[in-house]
């Protein structure tokens, strides 16, 4: 099993995300000693002389200068009131100064500041500190840098036909990522006016809208998917029997909708009578929205991948091609699903052989059930002699009771006949649905191998997608736990900054 080694480009976002992150920092720490007031007095220039400017507490804010600018563009006047911090603490700012147009009458305003270890000012009032202007570029760049490096791992892995949870993660990750960034871009511009930030309510708001709008786009075809899971899951049934598994699809179906549902009824919380609903409806809000919008990019993912798994064509270059087993007849033939597997792992090593004179030996792999009258591995054997592959290619490993130990077996029974296992190019054949699981399995115990899909029925598809993004929010459980977590908790503070 090769060693897992960290690649480059990963750690050049690293260090890439962390130097802007410093380097932001750096810069609010030198620039941030001083801020400048704005505040839009009208058309009228005012007497300067008539400007009364004072800060609660010299020793922790002092004012620089007192001033009254031209604003481009609408020709506006506005008094600018340049300040410096002198000590931490909170301090307030006494603006006043008389109404345009009238003799007797004053405007007096007050603003609230805090001054922050190394002596940068925050405006409690506005949200605001003399870099907040960076934060939106500075993240957009820090979004696009993780999409780079992000989607050129996806594309090696679906070049390469390396499926895999991982690959999935990959995939909602990037379109997570994606959806903010194209929601950033598109609002900033009418959210700001001037397409700058000036606040950290301009940033804040900017997240917490990404969900909302991904889930309110996406509502008809959740919609639809939940239908048509419920619909192949009650055809399955009826197919199949019940079981468990086979309802899978129904499940999700409902938490489809329940989220929708929960999502609307929680969104008006700004009518709430009362302080303790309106947390209540925000938090539930915001955290249902955002681990709907999170786990809607999994599940989009995770269907993305399995599809590609099977549409996915090998090089014909194979040594053995394991052949996954499952239920077969009373009398010991194949069921027509495993009739399936077997041909497509035949047919294949023909072409290969056709193709590049190489042969592959199969490992139809499955033991024998307790209903059984021959084990599945047997069963497939004896189909593929009769379709004409000779007995000596054929290594049977009849002691697997799961997909798991299919590979896991049959790996071992490959190392014991190979001359050299660790150069070995293995395939495997399945039913299409059951592909991308086939390659998550494998990667588990180790192995390298590429898929070879049968086809059969579509009803089997939803149940399978559904299995699969279960499999893989439980396979990356911690790491889904700690993302949502996050997530959730940021949005809620943003939610609550943002109040």
């Amino acid at each position: 099993m090769k060693k897992h080694r960290i690649k480059k480009r990963y750690i050049f976002l690293l260090i890439a995300i962390l130097s802007i992150n410093i380097g932001f920092l750096i810069y609010t720490v030198n620039v941030g000693q001083t801020y400048e007031l704005v505040d839009i007095v009208g058309y009228d220039r005012l007497d300067m002389d008539a400007i009364k400017a004072e800060t609660s507490d010299s020793s922790v804010l002092r004012i620089r200068s007192v001033d009254q600018k031209l604003r481009p563009g609408d020709e506006m006047n506005y008094i600018s009131v340049e300040l410096e911090s002198a000590g931490s603490g909170d301090c307030t700012l006494d603006l006043s100064y008389p109404e345009p147009g009238e003799e007797t009458k004053r405007i007096n305003g007050q603003f609230h500041f805090r001054v922050l270890p190394f002596g940068v000012i925050y405006n409690i009032d506005q949200q605001s500190f003399s870099s907040v202007w960076l934060i939106v570029p500075l993240a957009l760049i820090m979004i696009m840098l993780t999409l780079v490096v992000l989607t050129v791992t996806f594309v090696q892995k679906l070049v390469r036909g390396e499926f895999s949870y991982s690959m999935a993660g990959h995939g909602g990750v990037i379109l997570f990522l994606a959806l903010l960034f194209g929601t950033i871009i598109s609002n900033i511009q009418s959210l700001t006016g001037e397409g700058v930030l000036h606040s950290v309510d301009d940033l804040l708001f900017q997240f917490t809208i990404s969900g909302n709008v991904f889930l309110n786009a996406t509502n008809i075809p959740m919609l639809l998917l939940a239908a048509a899971l419920a619909v192949s899951n009650i055809w399955l049934i009826l197919k199949e029997g019940f079981r468990v598994q086979n309802a899978l699809g129904i499940l999700i179906g409902v938490l489809l909708v329940g989220s929708m549902f929960v999502i609307n009824i929680s969104n008006d919380f700004n009518s709430a009578e009362n302080d303790l609903e309106y947390y209540s409806q925000m938090i539930i809000h915001t955290g249902v929205t955002f681990i709907a919008f999170y786990l809607e990019c999994m599940l989009i993912s995770t269907v993305f991948c399995a599809v590609a798994s099977t549409v996915y064509r090998p090089a014909k270059d194979m040594d053995y091609i394991i052949i996954l087993g499952c239920a077969i007849r009373k009398d010991g033939t194949p069921t027509p699903l495993l009739r399936g597997r077997v041909q497509r792992a035949f047919e294949f090593e023909k072409r290969q052989f056709e193709a590049t004179g190489k042969h592959a030996k199969f490992v139809p792999s499955g033991c024998q059930g307790s209903d059984e009258v021959i084990s599945e591995a047997e069963s497939m054997k004896r189909c593929l002699m009769e379709l004409g592959a000779p007995e000596e290619n054929i290594l049977m490993e009849d002691k697997s009771v799961n997909t798991y130990q299919n590979m896991a077996f049959s790996k071992k029974l490959i190392e014991q006949d190979a001359d050299n296992p660790g150069n070995v190019k293995i395939g495997f054949s399945t039913t299409n649905y059951h592909v991308f699981r086939g390659y998550t399995l494998a990667q588990k115990v180790g192995m390298t191998v590429k898929g070879l899909s049968a086809k059969t029925k579509l009803y089997f598809f939803p149940n399978a997608f559904v299995r699969e993004f279960i499999g893989l929010l439980w396979e990356k459980k911690l790491y889904h736990l700690i993302y949502a977590t996050l997530l959730v908790g940021a949005m809620v503070l943003f939610s609550l900054l943002l109040m």
